[in-house]
This record gives C-alpha cells, sequence and structure tokens, in this order.
C-alpha cells in the first residue's frame, strides 16, 4: 500500500511496460496534434482526441484489476493520462463555449487553463483516493501549483501577504492529505503531498517578500522551522527536505536583501551548507523507517 512494491507481484512484466510506454506515446503524440494541427483539428477533433484518450484510459484502468504492485503501477500509468486527458478536455471545452481559438485573449486562456488545472486536480485526488501512489500526489500538487499561479495572473492580487496566503490554501490543503494519508499507513504519496505543501508556502514568502518585507521572511523562515520539526516527529522525508531547503532559502535570501557583502555572503553559504548537512543527517535516520 501507498507505493510499497516488493513481495509477489513486485517485479516488472513485459505488459506492465507496454502499458508504460503505450501511456507516454499517447500523451507525446496528444501534445504534439494539438500544439501543431490545433486549428485545423477543427472544434469535433479538438474536443474528441483528448475525450477518447480520456475515456481509453480510463476504461483500461477500470480493466486492470489487483491489488499487487504490478497492477497497481499499470493503473496508476494509464490514470495519470486519464487526468491530463481530462484537464486538456475541460480547457477545450471552454475555449470552444467562449467562440473558438480566434477569439482567445491571453487573460482568457490563463483563466481557461485554471479551470483545467482545478478539474485535473480534482480528477487526480480521485484516483489518489483509490490508488494511493506518489505519481498521482506529485500531479494533484503540480495541478494546485499551476491553479494558484493562474490565480495570480488572472486576478489583482497585490504582492507580499496576499500571495503568500493565495498559496499557503493549496500548501495546507496538500499537508492536510499528507497526515489523512499517514494515518491510513500510505508511505510515498503521503512524503509528496508532505512536501509540495510545505514547500508551496514556504517558497512563496521569500519570493514575494518585496522591498525587505522583513515579517513575511521571517514567516517563511517559521514554516521552515515548523516542517522540519514536523519531519523529526512525523519521521517524514518530505518535510525535512521542505524545512531544510527553506532555511537555506532564507539564508541565501537574507544575506542578498540585507547584507550583500563578500564577507557576509560566504558566512551565509558557511551556514547554508551546515543546513544542507542537517537535511542530509535527518534523512539518513528517517529514511530507513520509510523503507520498514
Amino acid at each position: 500500500m501507498g507505493g510499497q512494491g516488493g513481495g509477489a507481484g513486485g517485479s516488472i512484466t513485459a505488459t506492465e511496460v507496454i502499458t508504460y510506454a503505450g501511456a507516454l506515446v499517447v500523451l507525446v503524440g496528444l501534445g504534439i496534434l494539438l500544439g501543431t494541427e490545433y486549428e485545423q483539428l477543427g472544434a469535433v477533433g479538438r474536443l474528441g482526441i483528448p475525450g477518447l484518450v480520456a475515456i481509453a484510459a480510463l476504461l483500461a484502468t477500470r480493466a486492470i484489476s489487483g491489488e499487487r504492485a504490478r497492477a497497481r503501477r499499470a493503473q496508476t500509468s494509464l490514470a495519470t493520462l486519464a487526468v491530463i486527458a481530462i484537464g486538456f478536455f475541460a480547457g477545450q471545452l471552454q475555449a470552444e463555449i467562449l467562440g473558438g481559438p480566434a477569439r482567445i485573449t491571453q487573460l482568457i486562456g490563463y483563466r481557461i487553463i485554471l479551470v483545467a488545472a482545478l478539474v485535473a486536480a480534482a480528477v487526480a485526488a480521485l484516483f489518489l483516493i483509490r490508488l494511493r501512489v506518489g505519481l498521482l500526489a506529485a500531479v494533484l500538487s503540480l495541478s494546485l501549483l499551476v491553479a494558484a499561479f493562474l490565480t495570480l495572473n488572472t486576478q489583482p492580487i497585490p504582492r507580499g501577504w496576499p500571495v503568500e496566503a493565495l498559496f499557503l490554501a493549496p500548501g495546507a490543503l496538500l499537508v492536510g492529505a499528507a497526515e489523512y494519508g499517514r494515518r491510513q499507513r500510505v508511505v510515498w504519496a503521503t512524503e509528496v503531498l508532505a512536501f509540495s505543501g510545505a514547500s508551496m508556502a514556504i517558497v512563496t514568502a521569500f519570493f514575494t517578500a518585496d522591498n525587505g518585507n522583513l515579517p513575511l521572511q521571517i514567516f517563511g523562515a517559521l514554516l521552515a522551522l515548523a516542517a522540519f520539526a514536523a519531519s523529526v516527529y512525523r519521521s517524514s522525508a518530505g518535510y525535512a527536505i521542505a524545512g531544510g531547503l527553506g532555511l537555506f532559502a532564507f539564508v541565501i535570501d537574507i544575506n542578498a536583501r540585507y547584507f550583500g557583502s563578500r564577507l557576509s555572503f560566504t558566512v551565509s553559504l558557511v551556514i547554508a551548507g551546515l543546513v544542507l548537512l542537517g537535511i542530509a543527517l535527518l534523512l539518513s535516520r528517517l529514511l530507513p523507517r520509510l523503507r520498514r
């Protein structure tokens, strides 16, 4: 469960490899087709192709039964393909309702992608509840990140605390999902969600702290410390990596904004290096626990 392979059914079979290859080829072909022949396809083609891919992936996912590792891996690749195709379809459906590609402005395009990302996140969450694997956790995290970023580009949100709140909300959602997964004894999906949720809020605090917004930078450092503490309390590599990288970014960011001399820069590098060594030490203790 939760992405743990090994044991019976853990070896990779030819059928599984073909499933991976087929899903990847379909995904690449879908991207190339929509990227190069978009206007020539017409409304029926632009909607029909991703729709058929989504239906085929969903049917294939349902057809593959079993709880063994190889069945879950094959289901995961097909479910990921289905999530992407459904996202494509949702975005294209909006474009056709609004009059087709000729009438899509940049702002409308951003809004279309925003809705598509939210739809993809919802579908990924449903598959994640069923399959509990790290790849779908990554797809969910990326979809929410894209949705937050596009919200920032479609709404007049001032930089600073409002932007931090925008990214803090999906980050908290991912952390909550990680804690739920931990109660269900899910391993790798939980770690992906923990890393994504914590790092999303931490990194945003440093990037949006314009004009020396020291309280926001301190808030980012406190989030990093909280993630680091959670990594020890929860034995979580995801929190450890997010917290450690956040502390590393905090040291570099403070030096760049408030000091800037060569001496202080070298000192900050030494401190940042010590932080990274601390991460390595913590991970060396946590990873064996995750493999149990």
